[in-house]
């Protein structure tokens, strides 16, 4: 089920990775990153179609942020260069 509810919000521009300065780290299942220029509302619907792609229940929340910072989450390993 997570693989299809990932692959609709990816469609829809959302990432399964926190974005930092320095690294990006691997959010929790479920959870999913947006950055753009989008009303909380708007956003909740957009989520809401990726989520329906599932047949399943759901719930949705959506927070705008103003700064963050995380413990305990794993950070994305950057591709080895060959």
């Amino acid at each position: 089920m997570y693989n299809r509810l990932n692959a609709a919000m990816a469609k829809r521009g959302f990432a399964r990775e926190l974005p930092g300065k320095k690294t990006s780290y691997h959010l929790p299942t479920g959870t999913y990153w947006f950055e753009g220029d989008v009303s909380p509302a708007d956003l909740r619907a957009t989520a809401a179609l990726a989520a329906e792609a599932t047949d399943q229940d759901f719930g949705i929340a959506v927070i705008r942020a103003n700064g963050w910072s995380v413990m305990g989450l794993k950070k994305v390993e950057s591709a080895s260069q060959a």
